[in-house]
């Protein structure tokens, strides 16, 4: 059934089952765009709009510049930004002269950022300038060599003209000679040196829990990323009219879905990319009207708090066509809300790190009264998915029924780096081919719509559709002087302004001669705030005397969250 391939009779008109993908650099196929549109907008940060030319031109100085300070081929340059114009002139600019750049949380804990930069080896980080002190005190326990500090006011109206000419941004403050300005590196010609790259090389890392829940760096090549781009290109194409369509996501870039669909739209559609502050509804809702938002990708919790805002009435989402939700299951109610409200279509999309990320899609074309409610789409062009039994991965599942979703296509990664066993584990030969195991539980109906139904792998999708292995959490608890064992799961947030996204619980077994009270309880909070991002921390703690464990003695997951969701439902 699954090599019959029922999803394809249900692709949207002009959608093909395969394409050819161009070999050549994501960076090329954004220049081929600003010749095109070279006065076309590219990118749109407070107000002030950086054309298509002039982007390419930063992302070559930039390029120059790194160059010029000994950064060549294969280094890694870790970056620690939130969405802004000088993450995209990074991003760019390291993958002309062959780096990689490893995209970091600036929402990261101290000890979670020393960790993933020896975990990487970066030897260079363009941060900005508020992480300074930060960095001052960590560089000497990492692989760094060159900080570049950044400021959020540097590419704000008035600050830097589009004409060429650099005028004051804030100053950074770090001594001279310990860390440069991000600025100055836009000073540089743009020439950078040419670099023998080929399409198989890693271009970016993201950090992820993959199936095993233990965070390490996936790698993504150039292939994967143009390959992705072109598959979404070619799923949405009917929206986007080139150097015209204006496109908006509220994940952040450092996010493997928000850099996916930014760069989507950047490189195969020439579309203006709208910055706006994902944690700013005020700033969002406002760019809905004053920039004529066409296309918008989000996550559930996302269009319930821009429903339930003040300001949303006031919206003009006349322009608005379609939206696009990930990481957590859209409830239907949300759906129809949000559609009658707004005029624009919302569907929900599965995607996973490690698979570039975008595997499936909901068809566009679909009827109202045909519509797959709580489907998460069909698999995209060239994308093979199976379901497979849970205990081997090596038998195929009937249709309707549970297993995990397997997933091929030519946007795959190429591997956790210095990580060969997990690697070999997550990608795996099934049916002559190289296969993903997503860890995720899933189903497919006699149509090719697949389901989630459960997750294999620990991880919890927080509120901003961030994910948190538990792994991580528990960690961090076993640290804590108090705690025999633990177990962090995630469970439905209770806020109805969160829908979709699950808060975490945390079961504790406490050592010998400690008591559980609400003391104790903050204590571990507070020990969870000094080394995990603010959406790890724990926002239940639970003590028992004892858990359910598996045969080796680890804490039983599954039946804890079984647990949990049979109280929910009673």
């Amino acid at each position: 059934m699954y090599a019959n391939k029922p999803w394809l009779k249900h692709y949207d008109k002009g959608v093909p089952e395969t394409n050819e993908y161009p070999q050549v650099f994501d960076w090329q196929l954004v220049e081929q765009q600003a010749n095109r549109y070279p006065d076309a907008t590219a990118l749109i940060y407070h107000g002030a709009r950086i054309t298509f030319s002039r982007y390419v031109e930063l992302n070559k100085r930039v390029a120059t510049g790194l160059a010029d300070k000994g950064i060549k081929k294969g280094d890694i340059v870790a970056t620690l930004l939130p969405t802004c114009p000088a993450w995209y002139f990074s991003y760019y600019g390291v993958q002309m002269i062959g780096g990689i750049t490893a995209a970091m949380s600036p929402i990261w804990a101290p000890d979670e950022i020393v960790r993933a930069l020896n975990q990487c080896g970066a030897t260079t980080i363009i941060a900005l300038d508020r992480f300074w002190p930060l960095l001052e005190k960590i560089k000497d326990k990492t692989p760094l060599k060159h900080i570049f500090l950044s400021n959020p006011t540097e590419f704000m109206p008035g600050v830097i003209s589009f004409l060429g000419k650099l005028t004051k941004a804030k100053p950074v403050k770090a001594p001279p000679g310990q860390a440069a300005a991000f600025m100055d590196l836009t000073r540089y010609p743009p020439n950078p040196p040419k670099v023998d790259a080929r399409p198989d090389d890693t271009v970016v890392l993201y950090w992820t829990g993959g199936t095993t829940g233990v965070p390490k760096c996936a790698e993504l090549t150039h292939k994967s990323i143009v390959a992705n781009a072109a598959q979404n290109a070619l799923w949405n194409k009917a929206f986007f009219k080139p150097g015209e369509t204006v496109f908006m996501t509220m994940y952040p870039v450092f996010h493997s879905g928000g850099n996916a669909a930014s760069h989507m739209a950047l490189m195969h559609a020439a579309a203006l990319v709208c910055l706006p502050n994902p944690r700013d509804l005020d700033d969002m809702l406002g760019s809905f009207s004053k920039f004529g938002v066409e296309i918008f990708v989000g996550v559930p919790a996302i269009y319930t708090n821009m429903l339930r805002h003040e300001k949303f009435a006031k919206t003009d989402f006349s322009r608005l066509k379609i939206c696009v939700s990930g990481s957590a299951a859209l409830p239907p109610e949300l759906v129809r809300e949000w559609e009658e409200k707004t005029g624009s279509k919302l569907v929900d999309v599965y995607g996973i790190t490690e698979g570039g990320p975008v595997c499936i899609f909901n068809p566009w074309g679909q009827p109202k009264e045909q519509r797959r409610t709580g489907s998460l789409g069909l698999p995209i062009t060239d994308v093979t998915a199976w379901i497979v039994d849970i205990e081997t991965g090596t038998k195929e599942v009937p249709v309707g029924e549970a297993g995990e979703l397997i997933i091929t296509g030519p946007h795959l990664f190429k591997g956790y780096m210095h990580v060969a066993d997990e690697t070999s584990y997550a990608l795996r030969d099934f049916a002559g081919e190289k296969y993903l195991y997503t860890g995720d539980i899933c189903r497919m109906d006699e149509d090719g719509f697949f389901y989630m139904v459960d997750r294999k792998k620990d991880m919890i999708t927080a509120h901003g559709g961030f994910h948190v292995a538990g792994r991580e959490v528990d960690d961090v608890l076993y640290e804590h002087k108090a705690v025999s064992m633990a177990a962090a799961i995630g469970i439905s947030d209770p806020d109805p302004a969160h829908a979709g996204s699950e808060i975490i619980k945390a079961f504790i077994v406490l050592k010998p001669g400690y008591t559980a009270s609400p003391e104790l309880v903050e204590e571990l909070r507070e020990h969870c705030r000094a080394k995990l991002a603010p959406y790890k921390v724990p926002k239940e703690i639970e003590f028992r005397s004892e858990l359910p464990l598996t045969g080796v003695g680890k804490p039983l997951k599954r039946a804890l969250r079984g647990e949990v969701h049979k109280v929910a439902g009673q």
